[in-house]
C-alpha cells in the first residue's frame, strides 16, 4: 500500500498551462478546474482516495478541490493541461449536468474517439498560443476551451447558456469553503464571504451545486478522509479530526452511506487494490 505521510497541500493557482513529467508528489488541491491529457503512456492517478488508470490522449476534467496525486506512470508519460479559474466555469455556458458532476467532486474521463480532433493536438495548440503571450491568445484559448466543455455532454440548453449573475458570489462562497472545510464552518461565515444573506446564499448555492452547504462541506471532508485512509497509516480517529469531523458517530454514518464500507474496510480494500497493481513508475 502506498504510504504518504505528508499533509495535503493547498496550491494557489489561476488560469495557466502545465506540461511536465508527473512525479508522485503528496496529495494536493487547488481551487481551479483542471483539464488535461497524458501523452506517451498510461498514468495511474489517485483522486480522493480512488485509483484511476488514465490511458494516453483521453481528456480528463475535474475540480482541483478533489484531492489528487500521481501514483504510477509508464515510461515516457507526460501531462499536458490547463487550469481554469473557478469563476470562469461558474459563468460559462457549461452544461448543467457537467458542472454539477464537477462540483460534486467527480472525475470526467472522455471515452476514446469522442472527438474528431485529438485532445492532445488541441492542448499542444493551446500551449503554443499561450506561450506566444498576449491577451488575444488568452481569449482564443478560453473560447475554444468553452466549446470543448460544451461538447462534453453534447451541448447546453438555452437555460444553461444564460450568464448567471450570482456566479461571482458563489465563487467567493466556494473559495471560502475550500479553504476552511477542515475547520468548524458556519453558514453565516460563508455568507459573509460571499456577500449574500445566509438565506439567499442557501438558495443559490443549492441551485448551483444541487446540494446544501452542509452536505457539500461533508463531501469535501469525506473526500479528504478517503485520501488519508488510502495513503497514510494514521489512526482512523486522527483522520476523522484532520478531515474536519468532530463526531465519530456522524463520521462513520456518513462514510458508510457514501462508500458502502466502514473506514477500516475501505482502507483494507484500498490496500488490496494497491497490492495487486503493477509498479509502473519510471525512473527519471
Amino acid at each position: 500500500m502506498h504510504r504518504d505521510h505528508s499533509a495535503l497541500v493547498y496550491q494557489e493557482t489561476g488560469f495557466g498551462a502545465f506540461h511536465a513529467v508527473p512525479h508522485p508528489p503528496s496529495g494536493h488541491v487547488h481551487d481551479t478546474f483542471e483539464l488535461g491529457v497524458f501523452e506517451g503512456g498510461c498514468v495511474t492517478m489517485l483522486y480522493g482516495g480512488r485509483a484511476l488508470d488514465v490511458p494516453p490522449d483521453r481528456l480528463v476534467v475535474h475540480w482541483g478541490m478533489l484531492p489528487h496525486q500521481m501514483l504510477r506512470r509508464e515510461p515516457g508519460a507526460k501531462a499536458l493541461g490547463l487550469h481554469l479559474p473557478l469563476e470562469w466555469v461558474l459563468q460559462w455556458p457549461v452544461p448543467e449536468p457537467v458542472r454539477s458532476r464537477l462540483l460534486d467532486l467527480e472525475v470526467i474521463v472522455e471515452p476514446p474517439c469522442a472527438e474528431p480532433c485529438s485532445d492532445l493536438a488541441r492542448f499542444r495548440e493551446w500551449h503554443r498560443l499561450l506561450a506566444e503571450g498576449g491577451a488575444l491568445a488568452v481569449e482564443i484559448v478560453a473560447a475554444e476551451v468553452r466549446g470543448r466543455l460544451l461538447r462534453l455532454s453534447g451541448g447546453a440548453s438555452a437555460a444553461d447558456s444564460a450568464r448567471r449573475p450570482e456566479a461571482t458570489a458563489i465563487s467567493r462562497a466556494l473559495r471560502h469553503i475550500v479553504r476552511h472545510f477542515r475547520e468548524p464552518l458556519r453558514i453565516a461565515a460563508v455568507a459573509r464571504a460571499a456577500g449574500l444573506s445566509p438565506r439567499h446564499l442557501t438558495r443559490v448555492f443549492r441551485a448551483f451545486t444541487g446540494q446544501g452547504i452542509n452536505d457539500y462541506v461533508g463531501r469535501l471532508r469525506l473526500s479528504h478522509a478517503r485520501r488519508l485512509l488510502t495513503t497514510t497509516d494514521a489512526k482512523i480517529l486522527d483522520i476523522m479530526h484532520d478531515a474536519g469531523f468532530s463526531c465519530p458517530t456522524a463520521f462513520y454514518a456518513r462514510f458508510l452511506s457514501e462508500t458502502g464500507l466502514t473506514p477500516r474496510a475501505y482502507r483494507l480494500r484500498s490496500s488490496l487494490e494497491f497490492r495487486d497493481r503493477k509498479p509502473i513508475i519510471a525512473s527519471h
